[in-house]
């Protein structure tokens, strides 16, 4: 199954020496990214294998070298292809893998892509609200932003990447969206 090739695949690298994003960032980020995703495909209709390995690829070039992550959709989306194709993945899912992990920053609205970027990209936003623990980590270890300052980034995206979830992700982690916003103000 290309599922468990990629999964591995991005295994490894989040272990490696130089992931800056560190090893957590795997259980943290990546594994629940793909749980959302796959839990909004259903929903929405979306291709379920599509939406694993987009979701496993998405943030493979900043895994890889944190100095890409100005452009790591684009730089993922080649890395994506290029291991989609040394496996023999069939080209035109390949080309919907890459539409996922190139439009992934920004939460796609219903209609305003493919079912499956619109899971990727919704699920991707969701992570900051159910797992703040891992973004203080990035805030502070990885940005090195002081605390005050971080903690206001934090609220920030959390308001951001909440007004541009849609419903269905919403109604999924509305109270977590709750729970994080408390802990950011107090």
């Amino acid at each position: 199954m290309m599922a468990e090739v990629v999964r591995e695949y991005v295994s490894n690298e989040c272990k490696s020496d130089g992931n800056a994003l560190g090893p957590a960032f795997f259980d943290q980020h990546l594994s629940v990214v793909v749980k959302y995703s796959r839990m909004l495909a259903g929903t929405l209709g979306a291709d379920p294998e599509i939406v694993e390995l987009a979701a496993w690829l998405h943030d493979v070039a900043a895994v890889q070298d944190i100095a890409a992550l100005p452009r790591h959709p684009a730089l993922s989306a080649e890395i994506a292809r290029n291991v989609l194709e040394q496996n023999g993945y069939p080209s035109e899912r390949i080309e919907r893998v890459e539409r996922c992990i190139l439009f992934h920053s920004v939460p796609v609205q219903i209609g305003g892509g493919a079912p499956e970027e619109v899971c990727v990209s919704n699920a991707d936003a969701m992570l900051l609200i159910v797992k703040p623990a891992w973004w203080f980590y990035f805030v502070f270890r990885v940005r090195q932003l002081g605390f005050e300052e971080g903690k206001a980034w934090l609220l920030r995206r959390v308001e951001s990447n909440w007004a541009g979830l849609i419903q269905p992700a919403r109604d999924l982690i509305e109270a977590q969206c709750c729970q994080t916003r408390e802990l950011l103000k107090a």
